[in-house]
């Protein structure tokens, strides 16, 4: 019916609910599997937001926000199969919230902050960059901008994911009649925010070090393992009732691939079996699954990234056919 509508220009405003059915079939989709055709729906959403542009549609805040979860998906697939993003680049350099809602709805989803959402956004072109650097003999690929980013997200703090509490004013609330399990609930929440946050950030170090700095014909750097525990520890540490837990798949998936230890790979395994059970999302299996192959295929060349080119094949379009999905 979509493609129908398509076909037939039925796409001159919002109204028309295409772009929210294109919102609705991703969703639907991605509960039933990370594993999908996702490029395509990318490149049919285009098409909707092409329609709808040159029709002279109204960029609303509802327009906006699903927009911006197009943008979402779009960024995190890229960064997995790292061959560029599908959206034009005006839709990602133009990115930013509206309204405080929008704001506060893509955190929701996403569960990272605006400004690592950025940070993220240039590694996947520059991953795109690099692999494409790594079939030219005479190109080399820059390393600079990366480093760049790199840096920016070691020095990154925002003072809305501090986990630092000012102990005076609390003890001050406390001689008044103020509600002690609100303030307990909001500091619990406030370190959940601390929690995810640094949960992306050490999630995106470890992908520059595997992708961008890592001799793939060297075995795995130690400090791997160590970036991939650092993120793993804060995924613990956020509160699953929260629901912001829920977002840190991707972070997840990608510490969970380098780490050798035991615990730590169960860890990730029961994550992925939790959130499955909460929400029925079978993306979380589909990780977990990937997952053991990665596993079992450690310590012979293998990373998460040629695992996933094997599975990924390029489809009859000229862009691959099936790809895997994990924000």
């Amino acid at each position: 019916m979509l493609e129908e509508r398509q076909r037939s220009g039925h796409t001159q405003s919002a109204e028309n609910g295409l772009l929210e059915a294109v919102l609705i079939l991703f969703t639907l989709n991605c509960s039933l599997s990370a594993y999908g055709s996702w490029t395509s729906q990318l490149h049919a959403a285009h098409r909707v937001l092409t329609t709808f542009d040159k029709s002279g549609g109204q960029r609303t805040p509802r327009v906006e926000a699903q927009i911006s979860m197009l943008i979402w998906w779009d960024v995190t697939l890229a960064l997995t199969t790292r061959k560029g993003c599908v959206l034009p680049h005006t839709y990602h350099s133009n990115f930013h919230y509206q309204t405080p809602d929008n704001e506060k709805a893509f955190y929701n989803v996403s569960g990272c902050p605006e400004e690592l959402f950025g940070y993220m956004t240039r590694l996947a072109m520059y991953a795109r960059e690099f692999e494409l650097a790594t079939t030219m003999t005479c190109v080399t690929f820059d390393t600079g901008p990366v480093l760049s980013v790199e840096q920016a997200i070691k020095d990154w703090r925002a003072p809305a994911y501090s986990d630092c509490i000012d102990i005076e004013t609390l003890e001050n609330d406390g001689s008044q009649n103020v509600d002690q399990q609100e303030i307990e609930e909001a500091l619990n929440y406030k370190q959940d925010l601390h929690h995810c946050a640094e949960a992306w950030r050490y999630a995106l170090l470890l992908y520059i070090e595997r992708v961008f700095k890592w001799d793939r014909k060297s075995t795995s750097l130690p400090v791997l393992g160590l970036l991939a525990r650092k993120a793993l520890n804060h995924v613990s540490s956020c509160r699953r009732g929260t629901m912001l837990q829920k977002q840190l798949l991707l972070p997840t998936f990608l510490a969970g691939c380098e780490t050798t230890n035991l615990e730590l790979r169960e860890q990730v395994k029961q994550y992925c079996e939790w959130w499955n059970d909460k929400t029925r999302y079978d993306m979380f299996l589909t990780a977990a699954a990937l997952l053991e192959e990665v596993w079992a295929k450690y310590g012979t060349g293998s990373w998460w990234g040629s695992i996933m080119d094997e599975k990924c094949q390029p489809g009859a379009h000229g862009y691959t056919q099936n790809q895997y999905l994990l924000g």
